[in-house]
């Protein structure tokens, strides 16, 4: 697990060194671009997890700036909002929260882990204000989930949050209160997904009435880097963590051979051309398991 913390943290640096070694032209070097990093499900912004890991690329870069994007002021709060909560609300106080930063004001690389990442990407697309430099998604649902993701036994509030959203993930209170009925997305039952889902059809472009403005600012980043999880089995399909979905027999559709990239609802496929997409596997589980039920 430690390696895995390594990994992520040399990806942070590098990403924040990157832009630097193309770009000095004194002798002074330019200062590191700050960082922001959203958690996932089931875990806070200064979980043990989450700190272990700052210190790990402060270890790197001892000069960066971290900031860890928070729902609520107690841990505790912080978690259960990772399951019970409006998600467009949510993201529009991450725009303000963000915007309040003096130190981002000139702009930041972004880590997201779970579905820290696709809120991150609805970031970019909604506000992007300050602006994101390089995004990196860990293990994170920008297709959906074909299932709600599963719970360990010591986790009460994942346990309700499924309990609640087995009553029918489309219904009002659930599709407006439960965060992760708000990416969920039925392979055998788009329409339904498309009229009622509250979230995800619209960051993900797929109305028939696109938002230009998604793709503006999309496309304006340098980097998506995309990782997936090769045993991932709390979120299905895994490969939706590289925009990959299953269809109604069970067969995964890759993002390329989808009209998301054919007809590029959100400049998917002009980041592709550009070199800007990046897909990339990390060993193991879903993260959630690194970041909440070690104790490494």
């Amino acid at each position: 697990m430690r390696s895995l913390v390594i990994s992520l943290s040399l990806s942070v640096a590098t990403l924040c060194y990157l832009p630097i070694a193309v770009a000095v032209t004194t002798d002074a070097m330019a200062p590191l671009k700050p960082v922001v990093f959203y958690h996932g499900m089931g875990d806070s912004a200064h979980s043990k997890g989450m700190l272990e890991l700052f210190d790990s690329v402060k270890e790197v870069a001892p000069e960066i700036f971290i900031h860890s994007i928070f729902l609520a002021e107690s841990e505790a709060e912080d978690q259960r909002a990772g399951f019970f909560g409006n998600v467009n609300k949510q993201i529009e106080s991450v725009c303000q929260q963000l915007k309040s930063i003096p130190e981002l004001e000139d702009g930041f690389n972004a880590v997201g882990f779970s579905q820290g990442g696709q809120f991150l990407r609805a970031y970019v697309q909604r506000c992007n204000d300050p602006p994101v430099h390089n995004l990196v998604t860990v293990g994170s649902q920008h297709s959906g989930v074909s299932d709600i993701p599963g719970c360990v036994q010591s986790d009460p509030s994942c346990r309700l949050m499924r309990s609640i959203a087995k009553s029918g993930v489309y219904s009002g209170y659930v599709r407006d209160h439960v965060v992760q009925a708000q990416y969920y997305k039925d392979p055998n039952n788009l329409q339904t997904y498309l009229e009622r889902n509250i979230f995800l059809p619209d960051i993900n472009n797929e109305r028939e009435v696109k938002n230009a403005m998604y793709k503006k600012r999309l496309t304006s980043i340098n980097n998506l880097v995309m990782f997936m999880f090769t045993e991932d089995i709390t979120v299905r399909p895994k490969e939706t963590a590289w925009f990959g979905f299953s269809d109604e027999t069970g067969d995964i559709v890759d993002l390329e051979e989808q009209d998301q990239y054919k007809e590029d609802w959100l400049g998917l496929r002009t980041m592709d051309e550009a070199g800007k997409l990046v897909f990339d596997i990390m060993e193991g589980e879903h993260v959630r398991t690194m970041f909440i039920y070690t104790a490494s």
